[in-house]
């Protein structure tokens, strides 16, 4: 029994002390990590007024020499005083001085341009953040190589490219959306024909990103767009013919309609039909026409909904006979094409509600409300 209680009370000495020491390391830590926080912003506002007053300095005009490495010089000048300071350092202090300096120099790439901007691209490769990011990026953490390919576009450092270009194919989605918005910044609207090359499986995040983009441009991704639609991945494809319907520029009339024609993917040729449609153009009337007597039930609502956007009265009669169609998505398809084509369509629908019975009277009467017109005995 005595042994047992002698146990019993070591062991609670044991707990209470493990105890003591697991608290008083989580007051130190939190202590050191308050000490950091604190010290990290003072460095910041510190490099804030320092890099600010380095880009507000006005420089000595160089007409005598108005080589770039003139001007380099004088952007030397300015920055040689902090790098001498950084190099006094041991290396713990450095490291964390240089991650203060170069989230300054960074957050302010954001909100200047022109000479300013020139200044602090001069500073990301002189203070050879650049280098860093450029082995970052290689890194076994995908977070880590994340973060790099997103300060490689804001350093605007067009010297890492290449790897962001490689990065593209990067394993991990969030690496790679990285990589595309930091090619977006370096190179511009080019940068677009290189992303839809080399993407695949574009997943929803990812469609949704590239849509604003390209929205940004608008005309000028035309041609990426269209050049594109030769990609083997459905994704990217089908991604490019939604934009291209989106930015509703009729150029790609002729690209859409030549994918019709030579792919074999249904579900390609249906959206490529759409587009057609959504973008409205006169020309594709024959070959929409052509469609609707394609095996693809598919491809058949596809053309029945484009000529509805595309033609006018004089497809009408093209249309009516699918009123009668033992497809009843079909039916209600037609019927909304005839409602689009103007009077001489609306005037069928009304008919139909009028003399019809059961589901011919039903589908007409409820595209006619679609579209906020009265039944024939309204």
């Amino acid at each position: 029994m005595q042994l047992q209680f002698l146990i019993l009370i070591v062991l609670a000495v044991t707990a209470t002390i493990f105890s003591i020491v697991a608290s008083v390391a989580m007051i130190v830590r939190k202590a050191l990590e308050l000490g950091r926080s604190r010290a990290y912003e003072r460095l910041y506002r510190i490099y804030s007024a320092r890099v600010a007053e380095f880009l507000l300095i006005e420089l000595a005009p160089n007409t005598d020499d108005p080589r770039p490495s003139t001007v380099f010089r004088q952007y030397e000048e300015l920055i040689a005083p902090t790098k001498k300071h950084l190099e006094e350092m041991n290396r713990s202090r450095r490291r964390f001085h240089r991650d203060v300096l170069r989230a300054v120099l960074i957050d302010m790439t954001q909100d200047i341009s022109g000479d300013s901007a020139e200044r602090l691209v001069y500073f990301f490769y002189s203070l050879e953040f650049v280098e860093e990011e450029l082995r970052m990026l290689q890194s076994g953490k995908w977070w880590v190589r994340a973060q790099a390919a997103r300060n490689a576009g804001l350093m605007r450092a067009r010297k890492s490219i290449t790897a962001l270009t490689a990065a593209l194919e990067d394993d991990h989605p969030d690496v790679r959306h990285q990589a595309m918005q930091a090619l977006i910044k370096l190179v511009g609207v080019d940068a677009l024909g290189t992303i839809l090359r080399l993407s695949r499986n574009i997943s929803r995040w990812t469609a949704i990103e590239l849509s604003v983009i390209v929205a940004g441009f608008k005309e000028e991704a035309v041609p990426h767009l269209t050049g594109a639609l030769e990609s083997r991945d459905q994704s990217v494809v089908l991604f490019s013919i939604e934009m291209l319907a989106e930015i509703g520029f009729v150029r790609a009339v002729d690209p859409l309609m030549n994918l019709i024609r030579t792919t074999g993917d249904f579900k390609i040729r249906a959206q490529a039909t759409k587009a057609l449609g959504r973008l409205g153009d006169s020309r594709a009337m024959k070959l929409l026409t052509e469609l609707l007597s394609h095996r693809s039930p598919e491809i058949r609502l596809s053309a029945l909904e484009a000529l509805g956007k595309t033609g006018g009265p004089d497809i009408v009669d093209l249309l009516e006979p699918y009123l009668a169609s033992d497809d009843w998505e079909e039916r209600l398809t037609a019927a909304r094409a005839l409602a689009a084509t103007g009077l001489k369509g609306i005037k069928i629908l009304q008919d139909s509600e009028k003399q019809e019975k059961g589901e011919a009277r039903d589908l007409a009467a409820q595209v006619l409300e679609e579209y906020g017109l009265e039944p024939a005995h309204g």
